[in-house]
C-alpha cells in the first residue's frame, strides 16, 4: 500500500493535530478490537487507520473551543 500524503489527509481533517489524534484514536481502537482475534493481519494498525480516514470509512469530529472550556 502507498501511504496517502499529508495533503490529502490534512485535507480531510481541519489540521495536521486533529489527522495525528484521529489515527492514533482509531489504531487503539483496531488493536484492541484484535487482541483476542489470532487471525489478525500483520499489519500496521496505524498503517490501516490511515487508510480509513483517506477512504472515509471513519470521519474526524473536532470540538469547537466553546465546548472545551470548563463552566464554573
Amino acid at each position: 500500500m502507498i501511504p496517502p500524503s499529508t495533503r490529502d489527509l490534512i485535507n480531510i481533517g481541519q489540521s495536521k493535530y486533529a489527522v495525528v489524534v484521529a489515527a492514533a484514536q482509531r489504531a487503539r481502537v483496531l488493536s484492541d478490537k484484535r487482541k483476542n482475534d489470532e487471525n489478525y493481519r500483520l499489519s500496521s494498525m496505524v498503517t490501516e487507520a490511515l487508510d480509513d480516514i483517506i477512504n472515509s470509512r471513519v470521519t474526524i469530529v473536532t470540538r469547537s473551543s466553546d465546548q472545551d472550556q470548563r463552566v464554573k
